[in-house]
């Protein structure tokens, strides 16, 4: 569906408070010594007095000027140094140097990480020691808001098209908002395109070509992620940054309590320790510590964050906190619910239900269209899961031996599963009971016409997935040309995406979005 978001306040909400000055005396300053003269009866002005006069003018001069700088002191909270006699002032000390900042801007700037409080430096396995193999950017479906990055006269492409402005860079990740796309590449540097209506491009200039993050220069990135209407980025030293903001069901929220639009990349410093993995849904992010811990932000209002929250509070949700799971080694996102995947195998889910996204089906509590806490997926206990996540009403999950598990919401063949084929105990309405001409599968249920599957991407409501040789398929809601078959049908079943452009090319990453869809191939 088209994207209906507008454009909101642009500045800060962050101002400073007022601050109180005391008045400061000129009694704090030592008086000028006075040198005795003798007057004559009609008051003659003698050259001593013009002297004492000079002088005391001068002191004079000397304690205001002390009054007014003990003043400016004490109202920045400093202690003003005392004044000592002597013919000569003395020079104000030179303010502090500031912190070095990547960039500047009118309303928000990049800061410097805070170091973090448990580890010295990123773990060992820390994201830097990632091999990664880069390729070149291929897009395909529709770019009406520049998400394409092909320029304003190119707005669809039916099959997959290389990017030109990235040249002969190498691109080793890829992610997708609804009317976005970022590119990461090998040496670290990130490229954003598409919709900057709410800032989530992390520069300004032309949305509908890729172009440098330059604000980021300095700092070597590992991953991208992105929500609807913000970017996540993570270091490979551990370190979050975002721009942004996110948006709820009455429109802009935030980006945190003291920010509407966050403009430039701003680090985030609530972690104690490295964050080795981040994802995003629609308006909610997670965050993976070093020690297996979980933290979310974002949107609350489907129970996505995993703890509840007061309407009246809702921008508290906008600060990452941690959840109560420990010893976590993946998380996954969909546009209003979250997974999270233990050491043991289990899978956690929680947000949003009513399609039975999360894999807990009725007998399980499923019913609820919202679970606030997360809740294990039983049908997913044994499988291994290395890798899920979701769209807007269906997920995926892959095991480590290359199977895909999908479940949620089907109508458009968000799950590639037909339901001619499916048991009675799999096929469902929602969970409302209300729209029983919905398609849903209430359990997570294998693709039996795929293996050896190395990695996967949800869009709203269409699907891809990358083989370990190589190859890509593509299913579900096809009408805005995003499944690169060149036809505006939906696709019932996984089918392999080609095109000359990728003819005899290796697929290294795909990626998907609202409308379009975007892949790494080499």
């Amino acid at each position: 569906m088209p994207d209906t978001r507008h454009v909101g306040a642009r500045t800060s909400e962050n101002m400073p408070n007022g601050s109180k000055t005391r008045k400061v005396q000129e009694t704090d300053s030592a008086p000028a010594k006075r040198v005795p003269v003798k007057r004559t009866a009609a008051a003659a002005t003698t050259k001593n007095d013009t002297v004492t006069k000079k002088t005391s003018a001068a002191s004079m001069r000397k304690s205001a000027a002390a009054a007014k700088a003990k003043e400016r002191a004490v109202a920045k909270g400093k202690k003003a140094a005392p004044q000592k006699q002597s013919p000569k002032p003395k020079k104000a000390a030179s303010k502090p140097k500031k912190a070095p900042k990547v960039a500047e801007a009118k309303e928000a700037a990049l800061l410097v990480p805070a170091p973090f409080l448990k580890y010295r430096t990123a773990p060992t396995h820390g994201l830097a020691q990632r091999a990664k193999e880069g390729g070149k950017v291929f897009v395909f479906g529709n770019g009406d808001c520049g998400q394409l990055g092909l320029g304003e006269d190119m707005i669809e492409r039916k099959k997959p098209f290389p990017l030109p402005e990235l040249g002969d860079r190498q691109i080793v990740d890829i992610a997708c908002g609804g009317l976005h796309t970022m590119a990461l590449t090998a040496d670290g540097q990130l490229w954003s395109w598409g919709c900057n209506d709410q800032k989530v491009l992390g520069r300004s200039g032309d949305e509908f070509v890729a172009a440098p993050v330059s604000a980021l220069d300095g700092v070597r990135i590992a991953k991208v992620a992105c929500s609807d209407s913000a970017t996540f980025a993570l270091s490979d030293d551990g370190h979050v940054y975002s721009w942004g903001t996110f948006r709820g069901s009455e429109g802009i929220m935030g980006f945190s309590e003291h920010i509407h639009i966050q403009e430039l990349p701003l680090v985030i410093n609530d972690f104690r320790e490295p964050v080795v993995d981040i994802c995003a849904g629609g308006d909610h992010a997670l965050a993976l510590s070093a020690s297996g811990k979980v933290y979310a932000w974002g949107c609350g209002q489907q129970g996505q964050l995993g703890r509840l929250i007061m309407e009246r509070r809702r921008l508290h949700g906008l600060s990452p906190e941690r959840l109560r799971l420990v010893d976590i080694q993946h998380i996954g996102c969909g546009a209003y619910h979250s997974f999270a995947v233990a050491k043991d195998g289990t899978v956690y889910a929680w947000g949003l239900n009513n399609f039975y996204q999360l894999g807990i089906s009725p007998s399980e509590g499923g019913n609820e269209g919202v679970i606030h806490e997360p809740t294990p997926v039983s049908a997913l206990k044994n499988a291994h899961v290395v890798k899920i996540g979701g769209g807007e009403h269906h997920s995926l999950a892959l095991t480590s031996d290359g199977k895909l598990y999908s479940f949620g919401r089907s109508d458009s063949y968000q799950t590639g599963l037909p339901f001619s084929t499916l048991p009675q105990d799999a096929a469902a309405s929602t969970s409302n009971g209300e729209q029983s001409h919905k398609k849903a599968i209430s359990v997570p249920t294998l693709i039996a016409s795929l293996s050896s599957i190395a990695d996967i991407a949800c869009g709203t409501n269409h699907n891809l997935a990358l083989a370990a040789d190589g190859k890509a398929y593509t299913w579900g809601f096809g009408e805005m040309l995003q499944l690169g078959n060149g036809e505006e049908e939906d696709i019932e079943e996984p089918a392999l995406l080609q095109g000359q452009k990728i003819e005899g090319k290796k697929i290294l990453k795909v990626g998907a979005g609202g409308q379009h869809s975007v892949i790494v191939a080499a």
